[in-house]
């Protein structure tokens, strides 16, 4: 189970960094080619701000370590801002500006994840278990970005 557990936590980390890549390609094309073609990056950018839930709860079962949970968090909450930064440009342009800074942070943070989740499958199985506390972190995060995420769509 566990080691299922994380073949499923890298496969989830990497398909996420591939999804980032296209998501820059889908930019490059309404910049570059046909400007209609921005929607295609506009909502597979809603779709990525998702993505990193399930990697959470895939570290989580692959008992891959605070540190690694932790890191996982954070791209949950740095994508989870992403497109809002984007959404937001009507409003507050100088803040939705972030937004391209925010991708290639949460780009960065998330190459580390995937790295990790790679490094996890070659070690052994640990004794140790994911803790209350992290799961409680997993859940909380989950439950929140969800909640978040369907109370309402922002104006894009």
């Amino acid at each position: 189970m566990i080691r299922a557990a994380r073949f499923a936590y890298a496969a989830l980390a990497l398909a996420f960094v591939v999804g980032i890549l296209l998501q820059i390609y889908f930019v490059g094309l309404g910049l570059f080619n046909d400007p209609r073609t921005l929607e295609v990056h506009r909502n597979f950018g809603w779709l990525l701000h998702l993505g990193p839930l399930p990697i959470l709860v895939a570290a989580a079962l692959a008992r891959a370590g605070r540190r690694r949970i932790l890191q996982t968090a954070a791209l949950a909450v740095t994508f989870f801002f992403v497109p809002i930064l984007a959404a937001i440009r009507a409003d507050a342009p100088l803040t939705a500006a972030f937004h391209p800074v925010a991708a290639v942070l949460g780009f960065l943070l998330a190459t580390v994840v995937a790295r990790g989740a790679m490094h996890l499958i070659r070690s052994p199985d640990p004794d140790a278990k994911t803790t209350i506390g992290e799961w409680a972190l997993v859940a909380v995060a989950v439950v929140v970005i969800l909640f978040l995420s369907f109370s309402g769509s922002p104006d894009a």
